[in-house]
C-alpha cells in the first residue's frame, strides 16, 4: 500500500520541481523528501524522476502517478462534500425529532 504522506510529497515535489522548496513548504528536510520519493519507487518498482542536478523531470511513471494522486484529491473533495451535506442532514433530522 502506498503511503499518503508520501504521495503527497511527491505531488508537491513535481509541483514545485524543488526537494529543497519541497522540504521548505512540508516542514520536512530535503534527505526526508528524498526517502519519501526513494520509498514510492522501491513501492511501485519503477523510477518517478529523472533528475538533473537541481531540477527534475517526470517519467512515464511518474506522470501517471501524478495524475493518479490528483485523481485521489478530487475524490477526497467529494466525498468531502458528500459527507458534510449529509451531516447537515443528519442535524435537521435529530432537530426534528426533538421539537
Amino acid at each position: 500500500m502506498l503511503n499518503t504522506q508520501h504521495l503527497s510529497t511527491f505531488k508537491v515535489l513535481v509541483e514545485t520541481g524543488s526537494f529543497t522548496q519541497t522540504a521548505k513548504l512540508l516542514g520536512l528536510t530535503q534527505p526526508a523528501v528524498s526517502q519519501h520519493i526513494q520509498k514510492l519507487e522501491k513501492g511501485l518498482g519503477s523510477s518517478l524522476l529523472i533528475r538533473h542536478g537541481r531540477s527534475t523531470e517526470l517519467t512515464s511513471a511518474g506522470k501517471l502517478l501524478f495524475d493518479h494522486v490528483r485523481e485521489l484529491e478530487k475524490c477526497y473533495e467529494r466525498f468531502l462534500t458528500i459527507w458534510s451535506r449529509q451531516a447537515c442532514l443528519d442535524e435537521l433530522q435529530v432537530e426534528k425529532k426533538s421539537a
